[in-house]
């Protein structure tokens, strides 16, 4: 097994230094948005259940929030997800940078092509929503006594 220092070593002299970093502009991106979709949305999401009536502030409530969090994150975060995956991916120069990537997959894919994986990316963003927000909603449950001495 060489691992992965030989496959960095390997990049580095085939395609030189600066191939490590290829599409990280993308990547930061995606990164940025699919975050403040989450947050943004969750919030918010969580509100609108407990106006309902239908939920109280519980584990169905937070569950249900974090669910529709990765909705809104995957939503707004795969067309970006596959424009960071394509100019990551271009080996050949097809791109000259995301908003290249993104308009020439729109014209040659058509606007459908950003949605591609959706089902699995939901599944992954969708899990890690519940994850996080029910961890985030247990800690400040646990904690909330310890500052609200009053």
């Amino acid at each position: 097994t060489q691992g992965a220092v030989a496959a960095y070593s390997q990049i580095i002299k085939e395609e030189g230094v600066a191939t490590l970093w290829r599409g990280v502009g993308a990547n930061m991106t995606r990164n940025a948005v699919i975050n403040a979709a989450e947050l943004a949305s969750y919030d918010q999401i969580k509100e609108g259940l407990l106006a309902s009536g239908l939920f109280q502030d519980d584990v169905k409530c937070h569950i249900a929030s974090g669910l529709g969090a990765g909705f809104v994150a995957c939503c707004v975060g795969s067309p970006v997800d596959v424009v960071k995956s394509r100019v990551m991916g271009d080996t050949t120069g097809m791109y000259k940078g995301t908003v290249d990537c993104f308009m020439k997959t729109l014209a040659s894919d058509g606007p459908l092509a950003f949605y591609k994986g959706f089902g699995p990316n939901f599944a992954r963003l969708g899990s890690w929503n519940v994850c996080m927000f029910l961890t985030l909603e247990q800690i400040k449950k646990a904690i909330a006594p310890h500052f609200n001495k009053e």
